[in-house]
């Protein structure tokens, strides 16, 4: 826990909207752990139903929603319609028996692929501060070992239709007027309960191999840099920012860690592996419809920090990780293998997706089948969309969190012990083969 950085004289009450198959669970127990408790009351407000569960719940956080004198709340509701945003911005009067006595959140976490920072800055009580985290949905370099990563302020392109539409929206939440806002730039984020993402698919495609008794083949450079942090220092940094907002004047936030945010949608995207020119085009123009679209003459300044572990990760270490949980083995194709199916993804890459996906999944049905327990269905599988076989690097500096935030990550590099916690968890959940 830093020591740069005041903690509030009363535990926080918090909104959280989204993230509840991601970042949600972890960050509603960090708020909530008894030991050190940062929030007095934390509300979840998202699509899924906990009762019954429409998604995967894990027994932690199913617990902390049925604790007799619990201080979290979860509301099911659908985010996108505006008229449920004034009941979802206003804490309850009372909470189990006990007065929560706030007109107003103190601060609002923000999980989702939209973005509800509009409707907060139109309340009559808006929030003290105003959390957005977002993702490395961007075209990176694999920079040198000697180098730290990119920092906040390098302009880089966002990563397809996906990595623009996450980018614009920061724009958006940036001239938004009277919000207290920041935003948390994580790596590829892991952790027990989550499925998504970078790590976790590859820890299943890692047991698809060991099912199949074959090595596991990479398609990229051992040395690509896929910078890593574990969802509880995702939560960590979340935290910190918000007690940066809070006890920090906006003018001095603003010139401490502001950086500009580019318009994205006036240049193609550069990757070789596009779904086709078509849909291209067509995203190039549907911006022009989007009101929320910010103009790209209008400059747009974001305080803005980057978030990754210590363990400057790289294909190689995350291989050998994953590899350790299964003792397998691994391996990465030559440069001219690897150039030959490069060649070959640019004329026919939804081929080459299906085909590998095929083996993956059929592997991993019969593994469901047969397991100890056999299971019906799981929302784990080792299906690999595009970005899975792309030369994507994740390479971030992530030193202006750690100076200005005092972020220290409780998990400094990923560790096999850990991932075979994750699957261990699965596994008792019954959704993982055994």
């Amino acid at each position: 826990m830093s020591d740069k950085l005041k903690r509030p004289e009363k535990p926080l009450v918090v909104l959280i909207l989204g993230g509840t198959t991601t970042v949600a669970r972890t960050l509603a127990g960090y708020l909530l752990d008894n030991d050190e408790r940062k929030a007095s009351f934390v509300r979840i407000a998202d699509r899924f139903s906990v009762h019954p569960p429409s998604t995967y719940l894990d027994r932690f956080f199913l617990d902390l929603l049925v604790a007799p004198e619990g201080s979290l709340e979860y509301k099911q509701v659908n985010l996108v319609n505006a008229e449920r945003h004034q009941e979802v911005f206003t804490p309850p009067t009372d909470w189990k028996g006990r007065t929560i006595n706030h007109k107003a959140f103190d601060v609002v976490y923000d999980l989702t692929a939209l973005s509800l920072a509009q409707s907060a800055a139109g309340l009559a009580n808006k929030p003290k501060a105003y959390v957005r985290l977002t993702f490395p949905f961007y075209e990176m370099k694999s920079l040198s070992g000697s180098s730290a990563g990119h920092a906040e302020s390098a302009e880089l392109r966002p990563d397809g239709v996906r990595g623009r539409w996450w980018h614009e929206t920061l724009r958006g939440i940036g001239k938004v007027q009277g919000l207290n806002t920041g935003v948390i730039r994580s790596g590829a984020f892991y952790g027990p309960g989550i499925w998504e993402e970078t790590v976790v698919p590859r820890l299943v495609v890692g047991h698809v191999y060991k099912s199949l008794n074959e090595e596991m083949k990479f398609l990229h450079n051992s040395d690509l840099r896929i910078h890593c942090v574990h969802a509880i220092d995702v939560a960590q940094s979340l935290y910190l920012l918000s007690l940066y907002l809070l006890s920090t004047t906006r003018e001095k936030v603003i010139l401490q860690s502001g950086v500009e945010i580019p318009f994205s949608f006036s240049n193609p995207p550069t990757s070789t592996f596009s779904l086709g020119a078509n849909k291209r085009n067509s995203v190039s123009e549907i911006w022009k419809t989007v009101k929320s679209v910010i103009p790209e003459q209008i400059p747009v300044t974001l305080p803005l920090f980057n978030v990754i572990d210590d363990g400057d990760t790289t294909q190689e270490a995350l291989a050998k990780a994953v590899a350790g949980v299964w003792d397998i083995k691994y391996g990465f194709l030559n440069s001219t293998v690897a150039s030959l199916v490069q060649q070959f993804a640019k004329t026919d890459f939804l081929e080459m997706v299906e085909d590998v996906n095929e083996k993956h999944v059929e592997a991993w049905s019969n593994m469901l089948a047969k397991s100890s327990t056999p299971i019906a269905s799981s929302p784990i599988t080792p299906y690999l969309d595009e970005h899975a076989f792309r030369k994507h690097a994740i390479c971030l500096d992530g030193s202006k969190s750690r100076r200005i935030l005092g972020f220290k990550p409780l998990h400094p590099r990923i560790e096999v012990g850990e991932l075979q916690r994750i699957v261990h968890g699965f596994q008792e959940a019954k959704l993982w083969p055994v």
